[in-house]
């Protein structure tokens, strides 16, 4: 008895989380993290002002939690009329174009039917929104989900927000691909002219150190008024007779 009891509890209870949350779903796809991503415009059908913007930044906060690295959020080019801003729509066409010619190869947007607190007693948050997936290049919506939650009266409007886009993030299996293809338009390179030959530097040439002049030639004696040197040997202790007879021997 006690445990058809605690089965039954179990049974109402899970009725009942499940009656707070319903979420809608295309089949499954897998989509690559490595991609360029752009955040669009979201539609706002809710009676919450920017209740849209407030939708993009979740989505781009959960795309970058799911391992999501280049992520751009798109904001309008110029200064807009009235008009404009009124015709999401319009802006929805406008952001996608530019996505496609700056090479962005996935697009994220949605539509914000319910943002807001419930009128009662305990004030449920509850939030309806739906996402979707494009293949820019292509034109192709890859996904769709949508879902409603509504929270319990303690809860704020911004975590069941948060929880809603994530649940549907949680569809998609983001993975890396085998195959990383690229849209972005490139610039092709400017030819270059041909270099010119550098012609090869002259051999280095070896000079040979001049011989060391010659020495200096000695200063000449000046003799022009030297005195007559006799190289006959003269005693000058013989008497002048006796050199007169010695010079005479000799002869």
């Amino acid at each position: 008895m006690r445990v058809k009891l605690l089965t039954g509890a179990l049974v109402a209870v899970t009725a009942l989380l499940s009656a707070c949350e319903t979420m809608t779903t295309s089949r499954r796809v897998a989509v690559s993290a490595n991609e360029d991503w752009v955040i669009l415009p979201f539609e706002n059908l809710s009676k919450t002002p920017l209740a849209g913007d407030r939708a993009k930044s979740f989505a781009e906060t959960h795309l970058r939690a799911q391992g999501v690295g280049g992520v751009h959020v798109y904001e309008p080019q110029g200064e807009q009329d009235l008009l404009t801003i009124l015709d999401e729509s319009s802006q929805i066409d406008t952001a996608k174009q530019w996505a496609k010619d700056n090479g962005y190869v996935y697009g994220v947007t949605g539509t914000v039917q319910e943002w807001q607190y419930k009128d009662g007693l305990d004030n449920e948050p509850s939030v309806s929104v739906s996402l979707k997936f494009l293949q820019l290049q292509d034109d192709e919506v890859m996904w769709v989900a949508s879902s409603t939650k509504t929270g319990w009266g303690y809860n704020n409007l911004a975590g069941v927000a948060s929880k809603t886009i994530a649940a549907l993030m949680d569809e998609v299996r983001f993975e890396e691909p085998r195959t990383v293809t690229r849209y972005i338009k490139r610039v092709p390179a400017p030819v270059q002219a041909a270099a010119t030959p550098v012609p090869p530097p002259p051999p280095a040439i070896t000079e040979t150190p001049a011989a060391p002049a010659a020495a200096a030639a000695l200063p000449q004696q000046n003799t022009d008024n030297a005195a007559p040197v006799d190289n006959d040997d003269k005693d000058p202790l013989l008497s002048p007779y006796q050199t007169n007879l010695r010079e005479a021997t000799n002869r």
